[in-house]
């Protein structure tokens, strides 16, 4: 188990591993002095209640108020270092799931929905930067409870062993027997909370349907059920993390009590050792409390092992990606041109254990020339341009663009790497809008602050809808809802059309990116673009015929080939 502590320490860079340590060693130090105070605390009492009170007793006395005083001030300080260092490297963590999931293969992206993005962005580092902060814990508390039986065994002979061997035994015998039920439900915690949130983002997405449908009745059923059962995993944790705390302290208070019960009958006089006794049953107390503070922490470790795993995946992944792309770095630069077109050859693709999509298919997407592609849905024109912007690899074939080989990832002269990015703007069939301004929108991707107000104003009137901006409330600075929902779809389509024109490119690649429009609009944008971008290549995915015959080339894709028809 304590391999993983050492796993995400592996994780961190170098000043943080240090962090981490010195953390550790201040984990240790606290309940030391915390341990000092208390067994000085006997000596220190003894000393004082027998007469005469010495000026030497009366500075002992206060300097167990320093030291306890002082000890809170350092364990405020540890807070502090604790809760930056676990925030600190929660974030470092996130931003590199984040860009892992920005920079991972297509496939790795489809098997995953927003929920478990979110989770694993977000909660899975969270929760794995908290493990280790209760991974040191767990060590040093198990050592100085260590600690306080020795002291208690030397101090209270026999007395001391039967409490020890008490606590020791009600500890390790209902944490190994909860050990199991506390993993399983920290894994139906993690999968029933993305359940629990896709059903609530369906419910924001949805909201039309469930409006007007009688059978929205069933959603809020779902959405109960599973409700209910995310409570009762929560109820049930919350009863066998407890169990631990309550048996450990009335067990072993019963014990004492039975014990001074004892002595009592054997008519022991107790009145002699009564200072002893006071400070055996402090002593007992801290005992428990430190024994709390282990058996937690092995609950939250075992918990959060499904996290955890998911979490140690992704890091995996990461360190993969990054190795690939430094290895990638040590190629040669090439800045890739589409002034001789893009050329597909011999182009054979089929996902896993799938049918084929593509065989021996060949194309070619002329220079300054509009191509349309038109084909049955489902036939794969949008894994056609997957491949084409590099975003899946093929089993066989080649994707030229001009001199360079997307498919090998190399030119004339040999291995090399390039950015597609530099010279190709794409609108995909599902666009996302974020909820801010139309204007943010449109520079979606430029770095805050340097948006070209002009330039934005020039796309939103190629786009053929500046005319609908300017009617807004705030103009530019119209708010558009998550994902644009006080906008028309058509609206949408228009701004995404101006988000590309808003990057410098030589290639447009839009998939069914007009789709909701009317066939002037269509003709208008089609005509804005050539005059706007004129001699830059277009290559569209459309439904429309009157689109597609607008185009200088059309390609219709059938029987896993691309037949020319103009």
């Amino acid at each position: 188990m304590f391999k993983i502590f050492f796993r995400l320490n592996a994780f961190l860079d170098k000043k943080k591993q240090k962090t981490i340590w010195l953390l550790a060693f201040l984990y240790f130090l606290s309940p030391l002095i915390d341990l000092l105070g208390v067994s000085l605390t006997l000596p220190v009492l003894n000393g004082a209640i027998r007469p005469p009170v010495s000026a030497r007793a009366v500075l002992r006395i206060a300097f167990l108020g320093v030291l306890f005083l002082g000890k809170g001030l350092f364990d405020l300080t540890i807070n502090k270092i604790s809760n930056n260092c676990m925030r600190d490297n929660a974030c470092e963590w996130s931003v590199k799931i984040y860009e892992l999931y920005a920079r991972e293969s297509l496939l790795y992206h489809n098997q995953r929905t927003v929920m478990q993005t979110i989770a694993g962005v977000k909660n899975d580092p969270e929760i794995c930067a908290a493990m280790m902060q209760t991974y040191l814990r767990f060590v040093t508390h198990t050592l100085v409870l260590a600690g306080y039986f020795l002291v208690i065994i030397y101090l209270s002979g026999w007395e001391g062993v039967v409490c020890c061997i008490l606590l020791t035994t009600v500890l390790c015998a209902v944490t190994l027997y909860n050990r199991s039920r506390i993993e399983k439900y920290g894994r139906q915690k993690r999968k029933t909370e993305i359940k629990l949130n896709a059903q609530i983002a369906a419910a924001y997405g949805s909201y039309k349907e469930m409006k007007i449908d009688s059978r929205s009745q069933n959603m809020l059923h779902r959405f109960q059920q599973t409700g209910t059962q995310y409570a009762q995993i929560q109820k049930e944790y919350a009863v066998t993390v407890t169990i631990v705390r309550i048996l450990l302290q009335n067990v072993i208070l019963s014990a004492l009590f039975f014990l001074l019960a004892v002595l009592l009958l054997a008519d022991i006089p107790i009145a002699g050792f009564l200072a002893e006794i006071v400070f055996f049953i402090v002593f007992l107390f801290r005992m428990v409390a430190e024994a709390n503070v282990v058996s937690s922490a092995w609950n939250s470790l075992y918990s959060g092992r499904r996290f955890y795993e998911v979490f140690q995946e992704n890091m995996e992944r990461y360190q993969k990606v990054k190795l690939e792309e430094e290895k990638k770095e040590a190629l040669r630069q090439k800045q890739i041109t589409v002034s001789r077109g893009v050329r597909v050859l011999d182009l054979t693709f089929a996902y896993q254990e799938g049918k084929n999509i593509l065989e021996h298919a060949e194309m070619e997407i002329f220079p300054g020339k509009s191509t349309a592609i038109i084909g049955k849905s489902g036939v794969g024109k949008t894994t056609f341009l997957d491949l084409l912007l590099g975003l899946l690899s093929p089993q066989a074939g080649h994707i030229w663009y001009d001199d360079f080989d997307v498919v090998e990832g190399r030119d004339a002269q040999g291995l090399c790497r390039a950015k597609l990015g530099d010279v190709i703007s794409y609108i995909p069939q599902t666009v996302y809008m974020n909820g801010e301004s139309i204007r943010n929108n449109v520079a979606y991707m430029t770095e805050e602050g340097k948006e070209d107000e002009d330039r934005i104003m020039e796309c939103l009137k190629c786009a053929q809808i500046w005319e609908d901006v300017k009617r807004m409330p705030q103009g530019m600075d119209t708010l558009i809802g998550d994902n644009g929902t006080t906008i028309s779809n058509g609206q949408r389509q228009r701004i995404a059309l101006a988000r590309a024109l808003y990057k410098n490119f030589d290639m447009l690649i839009m998939d069914e990116a007009t789709a909701a429009l009317d066939m002037d609009t269509e003709s208008a944008i089609l005509d804005s673009i050539r005059q706007m971008k004129a001699g830059k290549t277009l290559l569209l995915v459309t439904h429309h015929m009157n689109l597609a015959n607008a185009c200088d080339h059309i390609y219709k894709m059938e029987n896993k080939k691309f037949v020319k028809v103009r």
